[in-house]
């Protein structure tokens, strides 16, 4: 597939090339399909000299996906592992100072978080803490706050010690279950913004609905979502 180039635009091709060797008449096996890997997330940072994608692949062991965030020079050049093989780290984005790559990683057990890495080096710092986790984010224009979609939390969640027995399901809704989901209650998805300077986090959007695909303004005013605000939204 061929992509028109244009100003300010930079086309990263990936391009997988299966040589004619000894091995072209090898069966396509089990084995051959768990080395396979994908990239994703690719994005160019703001000066155009670097490249970060998300690079996914298999573990057997594990019976597990693992997935890493990876950065190369956008003119050519070797790779490098951004993120740590002990946890996996997707959805890279650059600031857009160029100061900071973010991703997202589900590390020591504190659920999914946004994580920054500092271009002047060190290492990777924990952005938010947020007890259900993240599901995406966004950064400003001024590179000053992040959007963040953020699912409500559970009773589960507000737990200060385990439970010995699970909670049942209350479901109240004419939706009542949805595939790789499972059993749906009233817990909703709303947008919340965090301050970088201080790590404040407030919530921005409220009620019985989900909100999904947010993306700031381009002054960085106003924050543009999507919902459905009718009365039966199920």
């Amino acid at each position: 597939m061929i992509f028109p180039a244009k100003a300010g635009l930079v086309v990263v091709s990936l391009l997988l090339t299966v040589g004619a060797t000894a091995d072209e008449h090898r069966r396509f096996d089990i084995d051959t399909y768990l080395a396979l890997q994908s990239i994703s997330g690719v994005t160019v940072s703001p000066d155009g000299a670097f490249v970060a994608y998300t690079v996914s692949s298999n573990d057997l062991e594990k019976d597990s996906g693992h997935s890493a965030v990876w950065m190369q020079p956008a003119g050519g050049g070797e790779p490098v592992r951004m993120t740590s093989p002990e946890s996996s780290a997707w959805s890279p984005q650059w600031s857009p100072d160029n100061r900071y790559l973010a991703v997202m990683s589900a590390r020591a057990d504190k659920g999914t978080q946004v994580w920054l890495l500092d271009r002047r080096g060190g290492d990777a710092q924990q952005l938010t803490d947020i007890r259900q986790g993240v599901r995406s984010f966004e950064w400003s224009p001024d590179s000053n706050r992040l959007l963040l979609l953020v699912k409500d939390p559970s009773p589960a969640d507000l737990d200060e010690e385990e439970r010995p027995n699970p909670r049942p399901y209350v479901v109240d809704r004419v939706q009542f279950k949805r595939d790789y989901v499972g059993y749906l209650d009233n817990r909703r998805t709303h947008v919340h913004v965090i301050e970088l300077a201080d790590r404040t986090t407030r919530q921005v959007t409220f009620g019985p609905y989900d909100d999904s695909q947010a993306t700031w303004s381009p002054n960085g005013r106003h924050i543009v979502f999507v919902s459905n605000r009718t009365e039966s939204p199920d």
